[in-house]
């Protein structure tokens, strides 16, 4: 199952680290955008929720700019209060006559019964939501009566802890997020829930298998998998479908109800289909907070005539959707990030840049405590030149690493060292120029290691390389719990081909136990003592 539609920014493929994947896509790829123009970068830690969180800022002489995520400092701070808390967004957007759904707010000196009687006023299906929420956390939506309406209180105030909260009318139809800058809206892209589209071949379980794939080739998807869970078969089973069903050419099955990207949703770019009215009501809406000038804009098109229904500003929104779309066009709104917050960079272009920085060393640091900032060591102006050596060898990969570090960066040189096989170490080297290449073929030349090796093949390398000499291992950049959930998968594989084996067996044995296979026993006899006959006379 190949990734037909997405078309990737090309600066940016295999440029997404491991440890930007994790919810830090928006983060990492303003910063490389800066810092491949030449700006200074520094991360630096602060206390976030009683936890240690990075934000970063970006220099040139004269202008300095802080971010945290995908926001920015030219998003003034009341813009970010309002735009933080939903109530005051509302009210804002109602005083600029933006359409908004029909609710009230309601801090936690209001009683469930008091909230439960002004609800009385609005039209069913209701939404509940925390005034201060975020990422989705804690919307209850399309409730129909009273019943579910207290449940959905009780829930957010007794298990969630959210008091203060808004009651609103549920509006139906297609929720879209819409990245504006200033005047003009960048992207728009829509979710919908995970699923797989049939090649006339394999049963569904594979494609989800297939479709897991794609998603890891993906770095906004890449941890965020379609897990087959009870919720996935029971969605399956409703649509008349089995995991064992060969879903026709072209038919897409859907796995979930609901689109979160989280649980495998899909992100569809969808900024050609927006009309110029939806567009100005959303540009509307981040003009109608005072010092807002640039953020994710949630809408809803209603399914009734198409009409534009704001649900919230978000000032810190992410931007991975928009980057890495399953189906469409990825937008570049990084590049307009950084051409709003330093137009005298606006001329250079970052589009054959083939270095990045090595995030999750800055990460880790960070957020152990060690350090309280970090200065990115500048990037190179001219795309480097790099090769890829397949050395045939006795010395293991670490071995080698250990020898070649410091010898490496002593040279000026980029690149990492992986072992491909009990025979074979790949190792990728970029420079400045042919002559810096040349220095390394030198070095692994010399008679340190020259009996241990037996063959070495080169050639020019095209992928981006992360600046400083790393060993590559998949492992090192897995969390506990993710290399804990690789160990559940396998062994429910293993339980699974087990069960199939047994399965197999007690066919085996009832066809061998059948009265038939007893009765055409002689005749079986009789074809292997024909065989052996044919062998003597040949």
């Amino acid at each position: 199952m190949e990734n037909k539609h997405g078309k990737r920014l090309p600066h940016l493929i295999d440029s997404i680290p491991s440890e930007a994947k994790r919810n830090r896509i928006s983060m990492y790829t303003i910063a490389l955008e800066g810092w491949r123009r030449g700006l200074n970068l520094n991360f630096y830690s602060y206390i976030n929720n009683n936890k240690l969180d990075i934000k970063y800022s970006l220099n040139s002489p004269g202008r300095i700019h802080h971010f945290e995520g995908s926001g920015g400092d030219l998003n003034t701070e009341k813009a970010i209060e309002i735009c933080d808390d939903k109530a005051l967004t509302k009210t804002q957007l109602k005083s600029t006559a933006v359409p908004t759904p029909h609710g009230k707010s309601f801090e936690n000196n209001k009683t469930i019964s008091e909230i439960m009687d002004h609800a009385k006023t609005l039209y069913f299906p209701l939404v509940v939501k925390p005034t201060d929420g975020s990422g989705g956390k804690g919307v209850v939506s399309n409730i129909k009566d009273n019943k579910e309406l207290k449940e959905a209180l009780l829930y957010l105030r007794d298990t969630l802890g959210f008091q203060s909260l808004i009651v609103e009318e549920y509006v139906p139809g297609e929720e879209i997020r819409v990245f504006i800058v200033g005047d003009n809206v960048l992207a728009a892209v829509k979710r919908i829930p995970a699923n797989v589209i049939g090649d006339g071949i394999n049963p569904i379980s594979k494609l989800i298998e297939m479709k897991n794939e794609l998603r890891k080739s993906i770095p906004h998807l890449y941890f965020r998998p379609i897990k087959l869970d009870s919720t996935v078969k029971k969605t399956i089973h409703a649509a008349g479908y089995t995991l064992d069903s060969v879903p026709k050419q072209d038919e897409r099955i859907f796995l979930r109800t609901t689109s979160n990207i989280s649980t495998g949703g899909d992100p569809i770019d969808v900024t050609e289909k927006i009309t110029n009215e939806q567009k100005k009501t959303a540009i509307k809406a981040v003009k109608s907070i005072p010092g807002l000038v640039h953020c994710g804009v949630d809408m809803v098109i209603t399914n009734e005539d198409d009409t534009p229904v704001i649900l919230e500003l978000n000032t810190r929104p992410g931007l991975g959707s928009h980057l890495f779309p399953v189906e469409g066009e990825a937008r570049d709104i990084p590049k307009a990030i950084i051409d709003l917050y330093f137009p005298n960079t606006k001329g250079i272009s970052t589009e054959r840049s083939n270095v990045f920085f090595d995030f999750q060393k800055i990460k880790e640091s960070l957020i152990a405590g060690s350090t309280k900032a970090i200065e990115v060591f500048p990037a190179e102006k001219n795309k480097l030149i790099a090769k890829r050596y397949i050395i045939n060898t006795s010395i293991d990969a670490i071995e080698f690493y250990q020898w070649l570090n410091k010898r490496v960066l002593n040279l000026n040189l980029n690149g990492f060292i992986e072992q491909v096989d009990e025979e074979n170490i790949e190792i990728v080297i970029a420079g400045k120029t042919e002559n810096d290449i040349r220095s390394f073929s030198d070095l692994i030349g010399s008679r340190r290691f020259k009996s241990q090796i037996f063959n070495i093949t080169k050639e020019y390398w095209g992928s981006p390389i992360k600046l400083g000499f790393e060993i590559k291992n998949d492992y090192l950049f897995k969390s506990n719990k993710e290399l804990e959930n690789e160990i559940e998968d396998i062994k429910k594989k293993m339980k699974q081909t087990k069960k199939e084996d047994n399965l197999l067996n007690q066919r085996i044995n009832m066809i061998q136990n059948s009265r038939m296979w007893k009765m055409t026993s002689p005749l079986r006899n009789l074809g292997g003592k024909i065989k052996k006959c044919g062998r003597i006379f040949e």
